[in-house]
């Protein structure tokens, strides 16, 4: 769906703001504008963006200027250029809530989130997420989480390498909105079975807080998610939420089996509501 012009307008205003206020090269003025009307819901995944002639125009920059910004962003997986559709924003709604289910307070219905990749790597970094995995190497994929018009969660999702190599050689729009459970289940015979879940307030990462346009050492929540097969531990998951996002809710089981050592305690996730 084409960006409608009261949409762009808007974002041409904030562009003028930031280059009144700031001396910040106008290509990443650009760039960090389009990202917070991203992140925000202003431009939702699947928006087509106007031609890039018209874009430098309503920004008051060069052709030059507005293509860097854009190739930027189309580099890091947040834009799209598509033959003979253009330049359309990434991002795709989860294939699944298994962990994330958001609700509406009045009517109890479940909101599909959006995911976009922002990266994934090969790692060796040590954590907490060493008790669970399996190797001292993991893939790690770096992406926000957020339903249509809120601000997103930052998210890491650890798997084991032997696991999640084959996501390395997958292009990074293909990896928005996927759901690695069902790649586990069906490339492995590794279907999540249940999760444990851990909650903690806490300064959030660098990482998170510079995706997320919070300031360094800004507190919020973080919440760690262990996904379990049958037989092992499959994903370790860590969200970063700043404070003000939406409220969690957990609905903790009260019978059955104790998580494994190291788990907290065994949860559902019902996700967050309005």
């Amino acid at each position: 769906m084409s960006v409608d012009d009261a949409t762009i307008s808007r974002i041409a205003v904030e562009i003028a703001k930031a280059q009144a206020r700031s001396d910040t090269p106008r290509y990443r003025q650009i760039i960090d504008v389009l990202l917070a009307t991203i992140e925000h819901g202003l431009l939702a995944p699947g928006d087509r963006l106007p031609p890039e002639t018209k874009l430098a125009s309503l920004f008051s920059v060069s052709l030059g200027t507005a293509q860097k910004a854009l190739t930027y962003l189309a580099n890091n997986g947040i834009l799209q250029r598509v033959r003979r559709k253009g330049t359309i924003v990434a991002g795709r709604q989860a294939e699944d809530v298994f962990v994330f289910r958001f609700k509406e307070v009045g009517t109890g219905k479940v909101l599909i989130p959006f995911t976009r990749v922002l990266s994934i790597v090969a790692d060796d970094s040590d954590g907490p997420w060493r008790r669970f995995l399996s190797g001292e190497r993991h893939v790690r994929v770096d992406r926000l989480v957020w339903v249509e018009g809120e601000a997103p969660a930052f998210s890491q999702v650890r798997i084991g390498f032997e696991h999640g190599r084959s996501l390395l050689k997958m292009p990074i729009e293909s990896l928005h909105g996927l759901s690695f459970h069902k790649v586990l289940g069906k490339e492995f015979n590794l279907p999540t079975v249940r999760t444990s879940h851990r909650l903690q307030c806490e300064r959030l990462s660098r990482l998170a807080c510079r995706h997320l346009g919070v300031p360094a050492g800004t507190y919020g929540m973080v919440w760690d998610v262990v996904g379990f097969s049958h037989r092992q531990a499959t994903t370790y998951q860590s969200l970063q939420m700043p404070s003000g996002h939406r409220p969690i809710e957990l609905d903790i089981p009260t019978t059955g089996s104790r998580p494994d050592a190291g788990a907290d305690q065994s949860a559902d996730g019902e996700g967050a509501r309005r």
